[in-house]
């Protein structure tokens, strides 16, 4: 019998270290995605307005990290409105399928591809023209957790616009 109480009090204390420790998380993450998202300058774009940015268009777009398997970080993709698209990446070019999940998440899949195997959703925010996709795991509940850490970014072609700060 000492055992067992042993053991249930051993538990109590795990379960009262967890549930700090998520509580703590979960404020931290809270606050970081509350003090990001104030006058950030970015603006996300949802609905209807997301549809509207990519739908009939040719994005010319850099990846933030450089792509062994390409030798570049740059690509371009263009988004019928049948919900296919073109993707080119150095010279690796791909069929693919765009669709709109739910109000804030743009997805793509590329199913004859060798190189390309998953289903890869974005949230897409907008800063003076330049259009930055995050990935799930660096959003917070109000936005991303820093607004520095974009999978991908592009322009739409013939807008005029720039992504003008170098990635770093």
């Amino acid at each position: 019998m000492r055992i067992q109480h042993r053991s249930s009090r051993f538990m109590t204390r795990i379960r009262g270290i967890s549930a700090f420790a998520f509580t703590f998380l979960a404020l931290t993450l809270n606050n970081s995605a509350f003090a990001n998202n104030s006058d950030s300058g970015f603006n996300q774009m949802l609905g209807d307005d997301l549809k509207a940015v990519f739908n009939k268009t040719m994005m010319i777009g850099e990846y933030r990290a450089y792509r062994d398997e390409t030798k570049t970080n740059n690509y371009t993709e263009f988004h019928y409105e049948d919900g296919s698209t073109d993707y080119k990446e150095g010279a690796q070019s791909e069929r693919g399928v765009w669709t709109i999940v739910g109000p804030d998440k743009i997805c793509y899949k590329y199913p004859e591809s060798k190189f390309y195997k998953e289903t890869y959703c974005f949230f897409v925010y907008e800063s003076e023209g330049c259009f930055y996709k995050y990935s799930l795991q660096v959003m917070g509940l109000r936005g991303p957790l820093n607004y520095d850490y974009w999978s991908s970014r592009a322009v739409r072609k013939g807008s005029g616009k720039s992504c003008a700060a170098p990635v770093s």
